[in-house]
């Protein structure tokens, strides 16, 4: 056990009352929050915390603990923290990691503005449907449309998105309306985004049922191209609601199926579990998640 760690997951977790928000203050797992604090009360040889199933408080002990083990993290910043210049902590590379999703050009043009006063931090924005490693590619944050987050991110949902089937009435009044999904991806022209890892079309997907696209008319990289391509009535395809509506509204496209056939994504911010997150890392995403909240709704 380290035990200067120790103290300030300590120290967190009694102000939060969640070993869960205080695991995600520091980018670690909140199994090692539990196993640290563990050590830590077996060490000292009384518990710090009292724990149910979905809180904890501070014991006596560990209410007394506190302001002693504050000062000590006070005393030791003072010792260590002329040893490294703020500015210092704001430079290097952030690599970002995202869909090729629609205004995510304009995203980057927000954040970027956001760092005109860090000109010291550096900005690699990978875009494309390819899941970059965290390790192997370096990734520090990332965008992605999932279901659910994955178990080693620490996440943030920005909003939920939903994905109707649509199309143009100049294609509906030329092939009609298909019966059931079934019969749209075998009999009408569909399309959707390349899938990198399979080489074809992503299959469509209905709650827990991919359906496949066995000879789509359409296939691209590109969300813009895709809608494109619904709007010029070649193709049924998903469209997310936030980038249709306005056609929608407008006639020019129209919703094939009842919401009940709509496959529900959600849009996470995310960033990897680790030990050590540097300070330009945590503020980028500070400003990410600002940006997107208010962009991407």
């Amino acid at each position: 056990m380290n035990r200067l760690d120790a103290l300030k997951y300590f120290v967190i977790a009694a102000e939060v009352l969640s070993l869960k928000k205080t695991a995600a203050r520091f980018s670690v797992s909140p199994q090692v929050i539990t196993r640290v604090i563990a050590e830590l009360e077996e060490d000292l040889g009384e518990p710090l915390f009292k724990r149910n199933t979905r809180s904890i408080t501070l014991t006596d002990f560990g209410e007394a603990f506190v302001p002693k083990a504050v000062r000590f993290l006070q005393k030791e910043e003072q010792l260590f923290g002329t040893s490294k210049n703020a500015e210092d902590e704001l430079c290097g590379t952030v690599r970002i990691t995202l869909p090729s999703y629609p205004y995510f050009d304009r995203i980057l043009y927000r954040l970027l503005t956001a760092l005109a006063p860090y000109p010291q931090i550096n900005i690699e924005w990978r875009t494309g449907f390819d899941i970059l490693k965290t390790v192997n590619d370096q990734i520090d944050i990332g965008i992605r449309i999932s279901k659910n987050p994955n178990e080693h991110w620490i996440a943030k949902k920005i909003c939920a998105l939903q994905e109707p089937i649509v199309a143009s009435p100049k294609l509906i009044a030329q092939t009609g309306l298909p019966k059931d999904m079934f019969e749209l991806v075998q009999k009408f022209p569909v399309g959707n985004i390349f899938n990198p890892n399979s080489g074809k079309a992503w299959d469509w997907c209905i709650g827990d049922l991919s359906i496949p696209l066995a000879n789509p008319s359409v296939v691209t990289t590109d969300l813009k191209s895709l809608l494109q391509a619904v709007l010029a009535g070649r193709i049924f395809a998903p469209i997310t609601h936030q980038d249709c509506q306005c056609y929608l509204d407008s006639g020019e496209l129209v919703i094939v199926f009842d919401n009940h056939e709509i496959e529900i994504w959600s849009f996470y911010l995310y960033r990897p579990y680790q030990t050590i997150t540097p300070k330009r890392v945590l503020l980028v995403y500070e400003i990410l998640e600002k940006i997107l909240t208010q962009s991407i709704r």
